[in-house]
Formats: C-alpha cells, structure tokens, sequence
C-alpha cells in the first residue's frame, strides 16, 4: 500500500506556494485557496511554487554552507593532534578552497532570485559573509605564512 509519496515525487514539478491573498501555503492545482477562498490563476500558480521551491533550495544550501564553515576551526584543531594532523590539515585546506567555490556557485544559481521572502534575505547576506570570511582566513593561514616564509628563506 502507498503512502502518496514516491521517489518520483521528489523530481516532480513544485506544487505548493503562498497564497497571494491570505499567504497561507496551498496547492498550486487547487482551484481556490482552502483557507480564505481566493480564486487561484494556474499558471500564476505555478510560477509562484516554481519560486517557492528555487527560495527553499537556496535557503537550504546556504545553511549547509554555513554548518560546513563553521567546521574550519575543527579541521584547524585537528592539525595539531598527534595522528591525524593530516586529515586536519586536508581538511582544513580543502574546505578553504572550496567553500569559495561553493558561494561562487550558489550566487551563480540563486543569486538572481527576486523576492522579499526573509529567509533567502538571510540566506543570501549569509553567503555574502561566508564568500568574504573565508577567503580571508585562506590569506590569514595559507598565503600570508607562505610569503613569510619565502622571505625568511630570501634573507638567509
């Protein structure tokens, strides 16, 4: 017996979105919102789940991202404990090169969404701060020893 939901579901094309009167969240194939009984445009309807989805999407990466970076401390910690220095040095250095990456391609994906929705507000001044954050530890902890390094080595 099914429960309504398929792994198919999950690919299919958004169906819910706020209602333009009343905001409450409904089913774009509804003809009417069930809770102030507005009548519902369809292709309206569905343009606005299609949003809704792409806004539920961003918000989501962005809060992915932000639990990843705030993994950086960790991965530096673990540089300094005996046996697994590497895996925290790898780590450490991975997520520094690649965190920049990922704000790159969220702004590329999401950046250009047009909404007052508050959350990808949020999401969105989330990644900007991610997106200058990080690279200035990368400077802090990769490039600026590096050259500090290259001259000491020069003035021996």
């Amino acid at each position: 017996m099914s429960d309504g939901f398929s792994i198919g579901a999950a690919f299919a094309e958004p169906t819910i979105f706020d209602c333009p009167n009343c905001k409450e969240t409904i089913d774009a194939a509804a003809d009417s919102c069930r809770f102030c009984g507005a009548k519902i445009d369809r292709e309206g309807a569905r343009s606005a789940a299609i949003l809704m989805a792409q806004i539920n999407k961003a918000c989501s990466d962005a809060s992915y991202m932000k639990s990843t970076t705030f993994t950086l401390p960790v991965f530096f910690a673990l540089r300094f404990v005996p046996f697994i220095s590497l895996l925290g040095t790898i780590g450490f250095i991975g997520l520094l090169m690649g965190i920049p990456i990922w704000t790159l391609v969220w702004r590329r994906k999401y950046g250009r969404i047009v909404t007052t929705d508050s959350d990808y507000l949020k999401a969105r001044r989330t990644v900007f701060l991610i997106g200058i954050f990080v690279p200035i530890i990368f400077a802090l902890f990769i490039i600026v020893p590096f050259l500090v390094g290259v001259l000491i080595a020069a003035n021996r």
